[in-house]
């Protein structure tokens, strides 16, 4: 906790709702852990707008939290034990003070979601977590992330155990110069005047000032190629599983295109189908409530008549009297054998 500035103290069981644990625009400064993790169904906690600065010692044991919401705090660095959370699957860390992230994170296989905008990433970070500006951005920082840290965790412990070897060997032989340099000063001095020593010093001085100035770029170097996490071949790795991602979206764009059009013939061929058949029973039904009203039951047939307006009335009446003896025609020319006919 900073100094100057009182904790906060809040009654985290009125903040628990089932699985949420809510502690959002508390001002807090530091993070009631045991509090916490004495609730064992909470999964989702909710820490955002605070005050925090660092998530202290203990937060990792929290092991059963699945969603974590830390934004607009002002967190400069995650505990490097951060990838003990592996049930996590949502982390927001918008608007905050992060620079790089723990390495742990090659550990949380099961995050699918990942936020960092307004935070000051290092360049490196930057390319491989991205915009962070929609849904899939963050869907892919999260992928991102963990691919780079699980791919980056060996050949960082390697890169770093010769860096070591490098630096050890490097100031040995400078401390070989050295002692050389000054038993030849010692020597010459016993044979020589003191002008001739006091240059032999200068030209010494200036030699071992060359080469500290050298060991310090070589070293600084090498720390801020550490810091940057600048790895092509991770990078390399990142950018071929964009490119195969890219290419199976276009092929599942096109087979679902050819898919789309089949069942769009398929469909409308059964809809001309089902709309043909309805119009022949239709028609069917048409027909034979026609034969029975007029042949079978004459007496029904002139009540409707009588429910049709007079202007309508006659034309009708002729018409379906016309159409009456056509089909009696028809009917007896259909009975007769072709004999008598």
């Amino acid at each position: 906790m900073p100094k100057g500035v009182d904790k906060v103290k809040v009654n985290v069981k009125e903040r628990v709702k089932d699985e949420h644990c809510d502690l959002s625009l508390s001002e807090l400064t530091e993070i009631p852990v045991r509090e916490i993790a004495s609730f064992k169904r909470v999964t989702f906690l909710d820490l955002s707008s605070n005050r925090l600065i660092t998530l202290g010692r203990n937060f990792t044991t929290l092991t059963r939290l699945v969603k974590l919401d830390l934004s607009k705090n002002q967190i400069r660095s995650l505990p490097d034990d951060f990838g003990q959370l592996e049930q996590l699957r949502h982390l927001d860390l918008y608007n905050n003070s992060l620079e790089h992230l723990p390495l742990s994170f090659g550990r949380l296989s099961r995050l699918r979601y990942l936020d960092l905008k307004g935070n000051p990433l290092t360049p490196a970070w930057e390319k491989i977590v991205g915009r962070c500006s929609t849904l899939k951005d963050c869907q892919q920082a999260a992928k991102n992330t963990v691919n780079v840290c699980i791919n980056y965790k060996s050949e960082f412990i390697e890169r770093e155990r010769q860096q070591q070897q490098l630096n050890t060997a490097q100031m040995a032989g400078a401390g070989d110069g050295d002692g050389s340099t000054s038993s030849n000063s010692n020597s010459n001095s016993n044979h020589s005047t003191k002008a001739n020593g006091a240059e032999l010093a200068k030209k010494s001085n200036k030699s071992s000032n060359r080469k500290s100035n050298k060991l310090n770029r070589k070293t600084g170097a090498a720390a801020a190629s550490e810091n940057e996490l600048t790895i092509k071949p991770v990078l390399n790795t990142v950018v071929a599983t964009k490119a195969t991602n890219q290419k199976n979206n276009q092929k599942k764009k096109s087979t679902g295109n050819g898919s789309s059009s089949t069942s769009w013939f398929t469909s409308l061929s059964g809809v001309a189908f089902s709309s043909l058949m309805t119009f022949m029973l239709l028609f069917i039904f048409n027909i034979l409530i026609i034969y029975m009203i007029m042949f079978k039951n004459p007496e029904i047939a002139d009540k409707l008549v009588e429910y049709i307006p007079h202007q309508y009335r006659d034309w009708l009446l002729t018409k379906t009297e016309i159409f009456r003896l056509r089909v009696t025609d028809w009917i007896s020319e259909f009975r007769t054998p072709p004999e008598e006919h």
